[in-house]
């Protein structure tokens, strides 16, 4: 007897939102991480991993690397579905950097299937930046195979100026015309140092910050948007800051919950 015909995945379905969602990463697992999620009245959080902390609000899925899948990260995103109630998937973080993924573009698309066996929607490894060519070979290999990608994911690092950001994202849509999750966004000055610490002040991180929602709501093919902080004390990125040193909210992360 002739065995049946494999089943296509197709794209998945999901009610997409009016206007872009706001989100926060924070891998935090203490009652002080749940009071920081809460302040920030955020619309869907994650967490950089596979598994849930919190259920609310709305928890998304990530297959960070390459090791975790060995982890059983699959089976515990599939475990959770019940609690999470989630329609989407992350793919690899930052795949073009050592300290991150660290992934060749050949080794995530050979492994790309299994995240795709899923059935959710599924986003694409977020590289360091939109016009990476990591992402550019990534897109081109899984067109090719016929595999799918949902959306795609992406972090920018910027300097204060959102006509610029927005401009990334307009062209990052142009390329591959699907819909954009910014899962890491903030201004950060990368020539900073100890002794001469980020340049930029919290006003014009603030105002760029309102802008970019502004802006980012304003076009239909950005589903998502997620802040980026480190701590306060980050001489590259403490203009960005969303909680003081002893966990309450900065003026931008009071800005970002109200947003």
């Amino acid at each position: 007897m002739a065995s049946a015909a494999p089943t296509l995945l197709t794209t998945p379905t999901a009610t997409l939102p009016t206007r872009a969602l706001k989100g926060f990463g924070h891998a935090g697992k203490d009652a002080l991480a749940l009071k920081q999620i809460n302040a920030l009245k955020l619309d869907w959080h994650y967490s950089w991993g596979s598994r849930a902390n919190f259920f609310a609000p709305p928890f998304i899925p990530m297959i960070r690397n390459a090791s975790v899948l060995d982890q059983d990260a699959i089976g515990i995103v599939a475990r959770q579905l019940a609690q999470t109630k989630t329609k989407h998937l992350l793919g690899f973080n930052e795949p073009d950097v050592r300290a991150q993924a660290n992934m060749s573009v050949d080794h995530a698309i050979s492994l790309w299937p299994k995240l795709q066996a899923t059935g959710l929607r599924l986003g694409s490894p977020a590289t360091v930046s939109p016009s990476s060519p990591w992402l550019a070979d990534f897109m081109a290999k899984a067109k090719n195979k016929g595999l799918r990608v949902d959306f795609v994911t992406m972090h920018i690092y910027a300097w204060p100026n959102a006509e610029d950001f927005l401009a990334k994202l307009d062209m990052l849509y142009e390329k591959y015309r699907k819909p954009i999750w910014v899962t890491e966004y903030a201004v950060a000055d990368w020539g900073a140092t100890k002794a001469n610490p980020c340049k930029y002040s919290r006003s014009e991180t603030e105002d760029f910050m309102r802008a970019t929602v502004a802006g980012m709501r304003q076009r239909p093919f950005i589903e998502r948007f997620a802040w980026k902080t480190r701590p306060a004390g980050d001489y590259q990125m403490a203009c960005s800051a969303i909680f003081h040193t002893n966990g309450s909210l900065t003026t931008t992360g009071k800005l970002w919950g109200s947003l």
